[in-house]
């Protein structure tokens, strides 16, 4: 269950820089080892990532860095606690 947590993550990661035209959606749909659909919701997390912080207008890499913490934070939830104890 936890590598699975994981590759969900890396899909939210790998599909941000997609999102920022780094690399394509086919690209971090591999990276992330996730099938077709667990892929799709992932994605979709990292449109929502990538559109609030293309919009905010401080450093955009604080604020990557505060979603992505949120989004480890969420799903380390199911474990019972956070990442870094």
């Amino acid at each position: 269950m936890a590598k699975e947590k994981v590759k969900q993550l890396n899909g939210v990661f790998s599909s941000v820089f997609a999102h920022a035209g780094h690399i394509t959606k086919e690209d971090a749909k591999e990276i992330s080892g996730l099938d077709d659909h667990e892929f799709e919701h992932a994605y979709d997390k990292a449109s929502k990532i990538a559109e609030n912080i293309m919009q905010y207008e401080g450093n955009k890499m604080d604020k990557f860095l505060e979603h992505m913490a949120k989004a480890i934070d969420e799903h380390m939830e199911h474990f019972g606690g956070k990442l870094f104890k």
